[in-house]
C-alpha cells in the first residue's frame, strides 16, 4: 500500500504543480491586460478639444484624438482592444483582449480588462 500511495502522489503533486504554473500564468495576463487598459485610457484623455479648452469653455476629450491615443497605445504594447468615449467626451472607456498561450497544457486563454478614465479638473473639486 505505501509503494502504491507513493507512485500515484508523486505524479499528482507534479500534474497539480505543472497546472499552477498556468493558473499563475493566465492571472498575470490578466493582470497585465488591466494595466494596459488602465493606461490606454489614460493616454485617451491626454486629448483634450483644443477648441473648447483654449476658451475654457469645457475640459473635454476630442473624441476622434481619445481612440487615435488609445489605440496608438495599444498597437505599441501588441494587443487588441476598443475604445468608447461617452459622456459628452468626459469619460473613456478601453477593452484590452489579450491571450495566454499555456506551458503546460495543449490550450490558448484569452483574457479581457476593462477600464475607464474620467476627465475631470478643477482647482478645490472637480468641475463636471
Amino acid at each position: 500500500m505505501p509503494v502504491f500511495v507513493a507512485l500515484i502522489i508523486g505524479p499528482l503533486l507534479l500534474l497539480c504543480g505543472l497546472l499552477t504554473v498556468d493558473a499563475f500564468g493566465v492571472l498575470r495576463a490578466k493582470q497585465h491586460a488591466d494595466d494596459l487598459s488602465v493606461e490606454a485610457a489614460r493616454a485617451a484623455q491626454q486629448a483634450i478639444d483644443p477648441a473648447q479648452a483654449i476658451p475654457g469653455t469645457a475640459f473635454v476629450a476630442d473624441p476622434a484624438g481619445a481612440s487615435a491615443a488609445a489605440r496608438r497605445y495599444l498597437a505599441k504594447t501588441k494587443v487588441s482592444g476598443t475604445v468608447t468615449v461617452t459622456d459628452g467626451g468626459r469619460t473613456v472607456t478601453v477593452t484590452v483582449t489579450s491571450r495566454y498561450h499555456a506551458t503546460f497544457w495543449p490550450k490558448t486563454f484569452s483574457v479581457t480588462a476593462t477600464s475607464s478614465a474620467a476627465l475631470l479638473h478643477g482647482i478645490t473639486q472637480p468641475d463636471r
